[in-house]
């Protein structure tokens, strides 16, 4: 009789395992952080406060944190509790700070 021919397979190749990508850090800085932490600027923009006991008069000012603040953190700064809105991360190439910090007034309840 005759057979019918199947085609011959390639011998197939050992799979190779995936491999899970490692985990960067958050903000990988081009530097090494100052000794005492990151270097940040902080800024209020009273307009954008309908809050009648919020200060009235935006705010600038730079401080150094452990850590950047993250969105809804709280810092104080001038007896005043200020709340992160935005924060705005750079890439530090040459010594300088590492983030703008948008905050609004926040008001103890």
């Amino acid at each position: 009789m005759d057979e019918e021919k199947t085609p011959e397979k390639p011998p197939s190749k050992p799979r190779k395992r995936r491999t899970k990508a490692k985990a960067q850090p958050a903000l990988p800085p081009a530097s090494a952080p100052t000794v005492g932490g990151y270097k940040v600027q902080v800024f209020y923009l009273a307009a954008r406060s309908n809050n009648p006991k919020a200060p009235v008069k935006d705010a600038l000012w730079f401080a150094t944190y452990p850590i950047i603040p993250r969105v809804g953190d709280s810092l104080f700064h001038d007896s005043i509790y200020y709340q992160v809105e935005r924060v705005f991360l750079y890439e530090n190439l040459a010594l300088g700070w590492y983030a703008d910090i948008e905050v609004s007034y926040y008001g103890r309840r």
